[in-house]
């Protein structure tokens, strides 16, 4: 087992739902935990977050930080953080940067296992609370099946439009040495405040660097030469493909991250940014994407 995820499973089970899936925390915060012949995972029902997946044989195919005071209500860095209703800071000061689904906790609905894989549904409704940060009733589900690919799925259901991403957190060997590919061409620099055509539609991180792809490829390919893998991360509904690194200046400010975390992850997030997710009674709004590794590219 790995270092990453020894953690997780010398906790006490609180519940254990089948013999592959068991409830239990991590200080305030309630995760399940899915230790399959297959796979081996986390969810933390904060966020509806998916935070370490790692298929047997396999390293661990999320990075997750070594700083989280697992508080709850406090953002969890690592792993697939859900960005919603709205993406990014918000209109307000007073509202939470990056919406406020990854910060409540969410029902477990349904697990259910077979010999390749794990899936389990969590449940977050409107309530009191949201109705007061966001005036729309809802119904957001997120599907997460863990095997040798791990695949995450929201469906949200009501009247609305809302922006979203899944914040994917990818573990690479160091910054300015894995290539991301299949970006397509355009893209917006947030830091530059500027509009950019890149016809090679790929990037070499070396430091900060935060682009929002608006006309991204299916698939999308992070090739870490320092670990000797890949990661391939397909986007389904997205209309935008976030690349985000905090690079060390910006890392340094974060009490979350060590000085050292920012040359060890990639996020890659499939997203809604430009064109945002639009729920009808009839029509519930969708974004997923699936991760696969590939040790031999």
């Amino acid at each position: 087992m790995s270092d990453e995820l020894s953690a997780f499973f010398s906790l006490a089970v609180t519940e254990r739902l089948s013999d592959s899936v068991t409830l239990r925390r991590i200080g305030e915060i309630p995760v399940v935990v899915v230790d399959h012949p297959r796979v081996r995972g986390v969810v933390s029902l904060q966020g509806g977050q998916l935070i370490a997946w790692q298929p047997t044989g396999s390293a661990p195919g999320l990075w997750l930080g070594e700083r989280a005071g697992w508080q709850a209500g406090k953002p969890i860095r690592g792993g697939v953080p859900l960005c919603w209703p709205w993406f990014g800071p918000a209109a307000s000061p007073s509202l939470p940067s990056h919406g406020f689904a990854r910060n409540l906790l969410w029902e477990l609905v349904e697990h259910d296992s077979d010999e390749d894989s794990v899936l389990l549904t969590l449940r977050l409704r409107d309530s009191e609370a949201t109705l007061a940060l966001w005036p729309h009733e809802f119904t957001l589900d997120t599907r997460i099946r863990l095997g040798a690919a791990c695949d995450v799925e929201i469906e949200a259901h009501g009247e609305f439009v809302a922006t979203a991403a899944l914040h994917t957190y990818l573990p690479i060997g160091d910054l300015g040495t894995a290539e991301v590919t299949g970006l397509g061409a355009p893209y917006r620099d947030n830091l530059l405040a500027e509009d950019v055509v890149d016809a090679g539609g790929a990037v070499t991180p070396e430091g900060h660097v935060e682009r929002v792809y608006t006309r991204p490829e299916k698939t999308t390919v992070i090739d870490d030469r320092t670990l000797g893998r890949a990661i391939e991360v397909t986007h389904d509904q997205a209309g935008d493909v976030v690349v985000w690194n905090p690079g060390p200046e910006l890392s340094a400010s974060m009490a979350d991250l060590t000085d050292e975390d920012y040359r060890h992850f990639l996020c890659v997030e499939t997203a809604r940014i430009n064109t945002p997710i639009e729920a009808t009674a009839g029509r519930p709004g969708r974004l997923a994407l699936t991760l696969r590794l590939l040790p031999d590219a």
